[in-house]
């Protein structure tokens, strides 16, 4: 887990290639001035997802990915993101079609996410984004911007 000022994203330099693009990407462009959906920076290795969502005060899933990181960007509304060190149970088997498993944890760390701020899921890291800012629902629009690991 990263959790920072967009500002701060440099420090982050040097982890891995995708990373590297996907961070400078995320420095560099106005993300909130792109149309909700997928658009490609580097084919499948990286690529951002924006999208509008509703926040849920009674979450209970988290999700985990084997093969992407994913950057967790609030562009409008706040919301939570919870993180966990290890999954207690399975509810949903990895697929691989999707890159995505849930299932549930102890919530071990709570990210206060809201414009100018992002959070850097690692692969295999349970994560339970769209949790409703202190206990308020609401519409939120965001970029998830997935980073193939490896490279």
């Amino acid at each position: 887990m990263i959790y920072d000022k967009i500002g701060n994203a440099q420090r982050y330099m040097g982890i891995s290639r995708n990373l590297d693009q996907a961070l400078r990407y995320m420095m560099e462009t106005d993300l909130s001035l792109l149309e909700d959906g997928r658009h490609e920076i580097d084919g499948d290795a990286v690529f951002v997802n924006v999208m509008h969502a509703d926040t849920k005060a009674d979450k209970t899933e988290y999700e985990f990915h084997e093969n992407y990181y994913d950057i967790q960007i609030d562009l409008s509304g706040k919301e939570d993101i919870l993180f966990s060190q290890e999954l207690h149970e399975t509810t949903k088997p990895y697929c691989k079609d999707g890159d995505i498993g849930m299932g549930l944890c102890r919530c071990e760390t709570v990210c206060h996410l809201a414009p100018g701020m992002f959070a850097v899921c690692v692969p295999l890291e349970p994560h339970m984004p769209g949790v409703a800012a202190e206990g308020q629902e609401e519409r939120i629009r965001k970029a998830v911007i997935k980073v193939r690991k490896g490279c």
